[in-house]
C-alpha cells in the first residue's frame, strides 16, 4: 500500500504559500523574458539575408508553459516555428527548472533534405561553436540528460556526414545555465544568428 505520510520536508512546504508564490512569480518572469527573447529574435531575422521560406514565419511565435517536463516545471518558445505532417522548421528556446534553458533548432522532412549539404559542411563551425547534436529517434525528447546529445566536436568529419544523413530530422541544440539570467537573451540569439549562418553557406560565421 502507498505511504500517504508526508515527510517532515514535505509537511514544511504545503503548509505555506511562501514557496508556491515565489514559484509562479518566477515563471512569470521567465514568460517575460522570453517575450524579449522572441523580439530580439525577430531583430536578428530582419537584419539577416537567410532566405526564410514566407510560411515558416506566418505561425509566428508560441510561448507555452507546464509543470510536469519529468517532473518539473518548464517555459518554451518556438519562434520561428512551421509545423506539418512533413516538415519542421523551428527554433525552440527552453527553460526546464533546476536545469538550464537550452536552444535548439530542429529540422525536419523536406526541410532538413533541402539542408543536407549546408548541414555537411557546417561541421567545423557547429564544432567551434560548441553544438551539440541529438541523438535519439524519438524527437520530442528535450533535455541533455542520458545521452540524448553529444558534442559535435567529438566525431569526425565523415562520422558527422552519417548521423546528417541518419534520420529524417536533425536537432542541433546549447545549453545555457541558469546563473547566467541577464546573458542569456543575447546567448540565445547569437546561437540562433549562428545557425543561420550555417543554414546560409556561411560556415566562416
Amino acid at each position: 500500500m502507498e505511504n500517504s505520510d508526508l515527510t517532515p520536508e514535505e509537511a514544511a512546504i504545503v503548509s505555506s504559500t511562501h514557496f508556491i508564490r515565489l514559484k509562479n512569480s518566477a515563471i512569470e518572469k521567465v514568460m517575460g523574458l522570453m517575450g524579449r527573447v522572441q523580439e530580439a529574435l525577430a531583430a536578428c531575422d530582419r537584419e539577416t539575408d537567410f532566405p526564410f521560406a514566407p510560411e515558416w514565419l506566418l505561425q509566428g511565435g508560441k510561448i507555452s508553459k507546464g509543470e510536469q517536463y519529468k517532473g518539473l516545471p518548464w517555459v518554451m518558445l518556438d519562434y520561428p516555428r512551421y509545423f506539418n505532417k512533413e516538415e519542421i522548421f523551428a527554433f525552440r528556446t527552453m527553460f526546464w527548472w533546476g536545469h538550464y534553458f537550452s536552444a535548439t533548432l530542429h529540422l525536419g522532412g523536406k526541410v532538413k533534405a533541402r539542408f543536407h549539404t549546408v548541414l555537411e559542411e557546417g561541421y567545423a563551425a557547429l564544432a567551434q561553436a560548441g553544438f551539440q547534436v541529438y541523438l535519439p529517434e524519438d524527437p520530442w525528447e528535450h533535455d541533455f540528460e542520458n545521452g540524448n546529445y553529444r558534442f559535435i566536436d567529438t566525431y569526425s568529419l565523415d562520422e558527422w556526414k552519417t548521423l546528417v544523413s541518419r534520420n529524417h530530422f536533425i536537432k542541433l541544440a546549447k545549453p545555457f545555465v541558469i546563473d547566467h539570467w541577464g546573458e542569456i537573451i543575447t546567448e540565445v540569439v547569437e546561437a540562433y544568428a549562428t545557425l543561420l549562418n550555417i543554414l546560409n553557406g556561411k560556415r566562416g560565421a
